[in-house]
C-alpha cells in the first residue's frame, strides 16, 4: 500500500502523548528507585545518589519538559526523512570534509545504544510488528528499523540530551541517565501497542511479506505514476488532458494504446482540483474537503473496530441516497443486460472502457456521493484491465465486472472496504486463478470460456441480491477443482488417494471423539484406555466393519481388562479371550494396518491378559459387570456424521496411504516451532485456494508452483512444482509454517482488488508531489 500522510499523523498524536506518560513514570520510578537504593546504604555512595535523587526532584518538570521538546523536534524529523537516504555517498567523502570526533561523543552514542538494545528487548512484539506494517507501506520487503519514526533510538536520545542540559556534572549525569534508563526499559511495556493500534485500525495489519519481484513491480508502478504526473503539469494543470503517444511507425494513423497512468492521471487531477477547491455553500466554505489521498484512503480503508475519529468532510459514499428508479441505476441496468454484437453476428466480449464509461455515465449522477463512487471505481477497474500480473485475455473479462460491481457499491458502499464482500471475493479469485493456470497450458481455453460463462450470469443475474456474485465464485471454484484433475491422471489418483486418507483420519478422529465421554467415567487400565481410542476406533470407523460386533467388543475389551476376583469370571474370560483375538485380528485387517503394527498391538492386550490372569491387575475404584458395560457402550450410537474441521494427519501415515497406492510425493508435515496469528491463519488459508499461483523455495531459489486441489476438511495441500516429477503435499500445520518463514509464498503480492487500490494510491500520492 502506497504512504497515506494522514496515517502517520494519526500515529503521531499517541506517539507524543505516550511519550509524556511514559516520561512521566520514568521520571516517578527513578525517584522511588533511587528513595530504595539510599535505604541501609552506607560509604561514598551514598553522597553520590543522595546528590542524583534531590537533582532529580529539583529538575523533575524541566527533565521532563525537555525530553518531550527534543522528542517531538526528532519524531518530526524522523517523519520527514523516512526511507529517503540523507547519508553522504562513499562518491562524495573526502579529506575536506573529514571531522574529528571526541571521546566524549562516542561514550555518548555508546550509552544511548546500550540503552536502545534494552528498550528494544523490553517490546520486541509489538516494535517488530510496527517495523513490519511502515516497510510494507514503503513497499520495502527489507524490515529496517531505522525507517520506522517511532524507533526507540528517539526515546533513548531524547533522555539523554535532556538530561546533559538539566545537569552539568558529568558523574551526577552518568548516575541519573543509568537509573532513568532502566526506569525507561520497566514503564516502555504498551507504548508501541498504542501506535501500533492506529495502524491496525486504518486497515493495515502485518500481512507475508511482499515477493522481492512484486516489490519490483511496485516500485516501478510509482515511478510511471510519478513520470505521468511530471508530464502532465509540464503542460499545465487545468488542460486535464495526457499527452498523447506517439503513432506506432508501421501504422500512422493508430496510436498505440496509452498506459493506464497517462489514461488516468487526468482523472485523478481533476478530482484533485475538486477537492483543493473550497466548498460552495454553508460551513464548509470555512474547511476545504481532504485532499485526494485521505479521500481515496478513507473510501477503501474503512475498519470494522474502532479506529480514530474520521475527517468532518470525508466524501459519503453512495448508498440510500441511490434510489433504485434513479436515472443513474437506470442506466447502470441497461448497460449491464446489453450485448453488443460484433461483425457477423457474434455477442461481443469486449466491455467498454472503464473510463470512457465514467463519461457516459457522469451526467446521470445526481448527487457528489454518486460521482465519488463513479469516479473511483471506473479508476479501479481501469488499472485492474491494465494489471500487468494479469493474462491479457483475464484482464479484458474482468473488465465485464465494472458495471454490476458499480451497481453493487451505489447500493453498498462498504463493499469498498470489506474484502469479504462477494463482488470482490468473485474479482480477486478470477484474478488469483489466472496466476496458476497459465495460458502456456494446455487448460488454459477452458478456464477462460468458464470465466466467460460465469459472468454471463452474474450479468444476467444480478440485480439487488449480492449471491449473484457468491454464486459466480462458487462455480468458478468448483469447476477449478475438476479442471485440474481431469487435466493428468497422476494428478487425479494421488487427489483421490489423499481424499481417502483424509476421510477415513476423520472418522477415526469422530470416533475417537464419540467414544472419550463413555471411556471417561470409567476406570481404565490405560493400555486398554489407549488401545480403545488410538486403534479399536479405526475399527469403528471404517466403512466395512460390522458396526455391532465391533461395537460389542468395547465392553468385553474393558470387562476383560478388569481384575477378576471370583473364579466364575475367571473361567468366563478365559473362554472369551480366544473368540476376542480372532475379532481382534480380523478387525485391524480390515482397516489395513501392516502385520508389525497388528503384532504390537495385540501383543499390548496379551500383556493386559496376562497380568489379569496372574492376578497382578490392580483392582478397580469403579468395577463394572460384563452385562453393566454392555448397557454403558449401547449409548455408542456410532460415528456421528462428518464435521468440517480439518484433522491432524502423521507424515508416516501419509507416507504409507501414498506407497499404498504407487504415488511418489514430496511431504511436508513439519507443523514450525512457533504458530501463526489467528488472524494471519485465516486470511493465509483464503489464499490456498485450487488454481492459486505460489512459490516455493528449493535448493535456495523459489520455484513456481500451483495449489491443484485441496482436501474437502483442508487438512491436506496438494502443488505441483515446476521441473519436478513428484508433486508436493503439505498438512494444513506445515503449510502455515511454510508460508509464516516464507518457503512458500503466493505469486500475488496482494489480491487484484487491493493491487489497484495500491496504484490508485501512488498516483493520487504522484499528484500531489507533482
Amino acid at each position: 500500500m502506497q504512504i497515506p500522510k494522514r496515517v502517520f499523523q494519526l500515529a503521531k498524536q499517541p506517539a507524543l502523548s505516550g511519550f509524556r506518560v511514559l516520561a512521566a513514570k520514568t521520571i516517578a520510578e527513578a525517584g522511588a528507585t533511587l528513595d530504595k537504593a539510599l535505604q541501609g546504604k552506607g560509604g561514598a555512595d551514598v553522597r553520590l545518589m543522595t546528590n542524583a535523587r534531590y537533582i532529580l526532584r529539583q529538575n523533575a518538570a524541566l527533565l521532563q519538559e525537555r525530553m518531550e521538546h527534543h522528542f517531538a523536534s526528532y519524531l518530526e524529523r524522523a517523519m520527514d526523512t523516512m526511507y529517503m537516504d540523507t547519508r553522504a555517498s562513499i562518491d562524495d567523502i573526502s579529506a575536506d570534509n573529514l571531522t574529528l570526533i571526541e571521546d566524549d561523543v562516542v561514550t555518548r552514542q555508546i550509552e544511548i545504544d546500550r540503552l536502545v538494545m534494552r528498550l528494544r528487548d523490553a517490546d520486541q512484539p509489538s516494535l517488530g510488528r510496527l517495523n513490519l506494517m511502515i516497510a510494507q507501506l514503503h513497499g520495502d520487503g527489507d524490515v529496517r528499523e531505522r525507517e520506522n519514526p517511532f524507533r526507540p533510538y528517539l526515546l533513548a536520545r531524547s533522555l539523554h540530551e535532556a538530561l546533559r542540559q538539566c545537569v552539568m556534572d558529568e558523574t551526577q549525569s552518568k548516575v541519573l541517565f543509568d537509573t532513568l534508563s532502566l526506569a525507561m526499559v520497566h514503564c516502555l511495556q504498551g507504548y508501541y501497542v498504542a501506535i501500533e493500534e492506529v495502524f491496525e485500525s486504518r486497515g493495515i495489519s502485518t500481512k507475508l511479506t511482499a515477493r522481492p519481484t512484486a516489490l519490483t513491480r511496485a516500485q516501478r508502478d510509482r515511478l510511471a505514476w510519478q513520470k505521468a504526473a511530471e508530464q502532465l503539469i509540464a503542460h499545465g494543470p487545468a488542460s486535464g488532458r495526457a499527452v498523447a503517444p506517439a503513432a506506432h511507425p508501421s501504422n500512422p494513423l493508430k496510436p498505440p494504446a496509452q498506459p493506464k497512468q497517462a489514461r488516468m492521471i487526468p482523472e485523478l487531477q481533476r478530482l484533485m482540483l475538486q477537492r483543493q477547491a473550497p466548498a460552495a455553500h454553508g460551513a464548509l466554505a470555512q474547511q476545504p474537503l481532504p485532499d485526494l489521498q485521505e479521500m481515496v484512503w478513507n473510501v477503501f480503508n474503512q475498519p470494522t473496530a474502532a479506529r480514530p475519529p474520521r475527517h468532518a468532510h470525508a466524501p459519503a459514499m453512495a448508498g440510500n441516497a441511490s434510489g433504485g428508479d434513479s436515472a443513474l441505476e437506470a442506466q447502470l441496468k441497461q448497460l449491464q443486460q446489453a450485448r453488443p454484437a460484433q461483425a457477423g453476428g457474434r455477442v461481443s466480449r469486449e466491455a467498454p472502457a472503464p473510463l470512457d464509461l465514467r463519461a457516459r455515465l457522469a451526467d446521470a449522477a445526481s448527487s457528489e456521493p454518486e460521482r465519488v463512487t463513479i469516479d473511483l471505481v471506473s479508476l479501479l477497474f481501469e488499472s485492474i484491465v491494465h494489471d500487468e500480473q494479469l493474462p491479457e485475455g483475464v484482464r479484458g473479462q474482468l473488465g465485464r465486472l465494472h458495471v454490476p460491481f458499480l451497481r453493487a457499491a451505489m447500493q453498498e458502499p462498504s463493499m469498498l472496504h470489506d474484502a469479504q464482500h462477494p463482488a470482490r471475493r468473485l474479482l480477486d479469485r478470477i484474478g488469483t486463478v489466472a496466476t496458476g493456470i497459465t495460458p502456456e497450458m494446455a487448460c488454459y481455453p477452458a478456464l477462460e470460456s468458464q470465466i466467460d460463462t460465469v459472468l454471463d450470469e452474474v450479468l444476467d443475474g444480478f440485480d439487488t441480491d449480492m449471491t449473484a456474485f457468491a454464486d459466480g465464485q462458487r462455480q468458478l471454484d468448483q469447476f477449478v477443482s475438476a479442471l485440474l484433475p481431469r487435466s493428468d491422471l497422476g494428478l487425479a489418483r494421488c487427489i483421490d488417494t489423499l481424499g481417502t486418507l483424509e476421510a477415513a483420519s476423520a472418522r477415526h478422529s469422530d470416533a475417537a471423539t464419540a467414544l472419550a465421554p463413555l471411556l471417561d467415567p470409567l476406570d481404565l487400565d490405560p493400555r486398554i484406555g489407549n488401545f480403545i481410542t488410538d486403534i479399536w476406533s479405526r475399527v469403528l470407523a471404517h466403512p466395512a466393519s460390522e458396526a455391532g460386533a465391533s461395537q460389542a467388543m468395547l465392553a468385553e475389551l474393558v470387562w476383560s481388562s478388569q481384575e477378576k476376583t471370583t473364579l466364575e469370571d475367571r473361567a468366563v474370560m478365559v473362554s472369551m479371550l480366544p473368540g476376542m483375538v480372532k475379532r481382534v485380528r480380523d478387525g485391524l485387517a480390515a482397516v489395513g494396518m501392516g502385520q508389525e503394527a497388528a503384532k504390537a498391538a495385540l501383543d499390548q492386550l496379551v500383556m493386559v491378559h496376562m497380568d489379569v490372569l496372574g492376578q497382578r491387575q490392580p483392582p478397580s475404584a469403579r468395577p463394572a459387570t460384563l452385562a453393566q458395560l454392555r448397557a454403558h457402550f449401547a449409548a455408542f450410537d456410532g460415528v456421528p456424521e462428518a464435521g468440517r474441521d480439518a484433522v491432524s494427519i502423521g507424515h508416516a501415515q501419509l507416507e504409507a496411504a501414498l506407497a499404498q497406492r504407487g504415488i511418489r510425493a514430496d511431504l511436508y508435515t513439519d507443523p514450525g516451532k512457533s504458530a501463526a496469528p489467528a488472524a494471519a491463519e485465516q486470511e493465509w488459508l483464503g489464499m490456498a485456494l485450487p488454481g492459486a499461483g505460489f512459490e516455493i523455495a528449493l535448493d535456495g531459489r523459489y520455484v513456481p508452483a500451483r495449489l491443484n486441489a485441496v482436501s474437502p476438511r483442508g487438512s491436506l495441500y496438494l502443488f505441483s512444482v515446476k521441473g519436478q516429477a513428484a508433486p508436493a503435499t503439505f498438512t494444513r500445520d506445515a503449510l502455515l509454517a511454510a508460508m509464516q518463514d516464507e518457503t512458500l509464498r503466493t505469486m500475488e503480492h496482494a489480491p487484484v482488488f487491493e493491487r489497484a487500490v495500491e496504484s490508485l494510491m501512488a498516483g493520487a500520492e504522484a499528484l500531489s508531489n507533482a
